[in-house]
C-alpha cells in the first residue's frame, strides 16, 4: 500500500469557518479512541489530491507540527451546489487496535457469460471489514472468469480473503456480482384483418351510406 503524507495546521477555535473556506482551506478534525480531538485546517488543493488518490481504507501519515499521526478518512462533507469540501473528519489509528472500514473491490478478468451477452451486474463495490492497520490492503480482487453462464453469481463467500486477518462484516451469502440474462423485449405483430372481416367492414360502410 502506497504511503500518503499530508501536512496540516492547527486551527484556532476562534477562527470562523467561513474565513477558513474563503482562504481556500478545509476545516477538519482528527479524533480516535486514544487521540484527543484536534481541530485542523489544510489547503483545499492538497486535500483534492489526497481524495483523488486514496480510499477510506488507505492510511494517511498526517504531519501536524513535529508530530505525525496515522489516520483514516472517516467522513467527508461537500457543498451541495459547488461541491467544494466543507468539512472532513479523520480517525486516528493505533497498531494494536482493529479498524472498522470498507475495502473496495477490484473486478478482474473476463466473464465467459459476457460472450453470451449476459449483463454483468455488480451488487457490491466494497467489503466491510475489521482488521489491524498493518493488514490493510488497497482492494480485494473479484475474478469474473468464474461467471460462465446466465445466472452464475459470485458471493462474498467466494472471495479470496484471509479471514485470519479480516473479520468480514457482510453476510457471506451476499451477492457480489451476477451474470444476468438480458431481458427479451416482445415485439407485437401488427393485426392483419382477414378477408371475411374486410368484406364485412365494406358492407357495413355501404349500408351506413
Amino acid at each position: 500500500m502506497k504511503k500518503i503524507e499530508l501536512v496540516a495546521e492547527i486551527r484556532n477555535t476562534d477562527e470562523k469557518l467561513s474565513d477558513i473556506r474563503a482562504n481556500k482551506q478545509v476545516p477538519w478534525i482528527v479524533y480516535g479512541h486514544h487521540q484527543e480531538p484536534i481541530s485542523l485546517k489544510v489547503n483545499n488543493s492538497d486535500m483534492i489530491k489526497i481524495i483523488n488518490t486514496v480510499w477510506k481504507s488507505h492510511i494517511i501519515s498526517l504531519e501536524v507540527g513535529k508530530k505525525k499521526i496515522s489516520v483514516l478518512i472517516h467522513e467527508i462533507q461537500k457543498h451541495p451546489v459547488i461541491w467544494n469540501f466543507t468539512h472532513i473528519d479523520f480517525y486516528a489509528i493505533t497498531e494494536w487496535e482493529k479498524l472498522h472500514t470498507h475495502i473496495p473491490l477490484n473486478f478482474v478478468w473476463e466473464s465467459e457469460a459476457k460472450k453470451l451477452w449476459a449483463i454483468i451486474e455488480e451488487h457490491l463495490k466494497q467489503i466491510e471489514v475489521k482488521c489491524l492497520s498493518k493488514d490493510l490492503v488497497d482492494s480485494f480482487e473479484v475474478d469474473l472468469s468464474s461467471l460462465k453462464e446466465f445466472n452464475d453469481v459470485i458471493r462474498v463467500s467466494d472471495l479470496i480473503i484471509d479471514t485470519k486477518k479480516f473479520d468480514i462484516i457482510n453476510k457471506i451469502e451476499d451477492i457480489v456480482v451476477v451474470a444476468s440474462e438480458p431481458a427479451v423485449q416482445k415485439v407485437e405483430e401488427p393485426v392483419v384483418a382477414t378477408t371475411t372481416e374486410t368484406e364485412e367492414a365494406k358492407t357495413k360502410t355501404t349500408e351506413e351510406k
